[in-house]
């Protein structure tokens, strides 16, 4: 059966502030996934708190919004239950590198087979603009009239730092670009960690489209650049002026978690099959 873009369509109305990068991010996941011909019943996207979470009935498929930086172990939950499904994981910048940054580091170093689209947009929008991690030191935000007093940290170079198999970034206004890079990240066998920098013209009117035009550069310009050099890539996210844009990196040598398990080696059947009712009316009686 051939999937169109449209059976991915949602009776409801998006709520995003007009020009909200999350329409264009949306369009790129759909269009992706239609053009791998995966269909809605095949899919399952863990949706974090936040602008990005208020998708979660904006696009038709399996969905499940969690609680704020959880949305990681959700998708990895999923995908360990049946590993048939297509699993995303939908976090915000704030959710994925504040409370949810361990989640981030542990489905990077077991090598999980699903993709994280971490929509960095530099704020927490949905409750008016406070200032996270990616927030421009010195930048007033609401409740910090100054600017956050933390040191940065450049999130590119330290989720490289954790070696994953797959790591790219994106911007939210060349929907075309994201829309093949989520679907290399679903052809990768492994952990694909997708960062969009995205448009957010409410709280962070500075990342404009003119900005991003002279600010960026994809990386398969770059003479000779090759993805498969952690080395290359982590000096390729050390400056901001330009920021590059595609798959930095790639490595399909690594066993993903699943794979490793030597337990699940000759099982043929998911874990979701496996699910049986049990009689737990002797186990009780050790507790009465």
């Amino acid at each position: 059966m051939s999937v169109n873009i449209a059976d991915y369509n949602s009776v409801n109305t998006p709520t995003w502030c007009p020009g909200c990068g999350n329409f264009a991010i949306h369009t790129a996941l759909k269009k992706a996934l239609s053009e791998l011909n995966i269909t809605p019943s095949e899919t399952f996207i863990s949706f974090d708190i936040g602008c990005n979470g208020n998708g979660a009935d904006k696009i038709n498929t399996y969905g499940f919004k969690g609680l704020h930086g959880r949305a990681i172990p959700l998708a990895v939950g999923a995908h360990l239950a049946n590993r048939n499904f297509t699993i995303f994981a939908n976090i915000g910048d704030g959710g994925c590198f504040h409370e949810g940054l361990d989640h981030l580091i542990h489905a990077i170093r077991s090598n999980y087979n699903i993709t994280i689209l971490i929509h960095n947009n530099q704020n927490f929008a949905l409750t008016t603009g406070q200032a996270t991690l990616t927030t421009p030191k010195g930048k007033p935000m609401y409740g910090l009239p100054f600017g956050r007093p933390e040191r940065d940290l450049n999130t590119s170079q330290f989720i490289l730092n954790l070696h994953p198999t797959f790591y790219a970034k994106a911007y939210s206004q060349d929907p075309l670009q994201l829309s093949d890079i989520i679907k290399a990240s679903i052809e990768h066998n492994g952990c694909s960690v997708i960062e969009i920098m995205q448009i957010c013209p409410t709280y962070n009117r500075e990342f404009t489209p003119e900005w991003a035009s002279q600010n960026t550069k994809k990386v398969n310009t770059v003479e000779g650049y090759d993805s498969s050099s952690i080395e290359k890539a982590i000096e390729m996210v050390k400056t901001d002026s330009p920021t590059y844009t595609g798959i930095l990196y790639k490595d399909s040598s690594i066993k993903t978690f699943y794979d490793s398990l030597e337990n699940r080696k000759d099982t043929k059947t998911e874990l979701v099959d496996e699910v049986k009712r049990q009689d737990i009316k002797k186990l009780l009686r050790f507790f009465q």
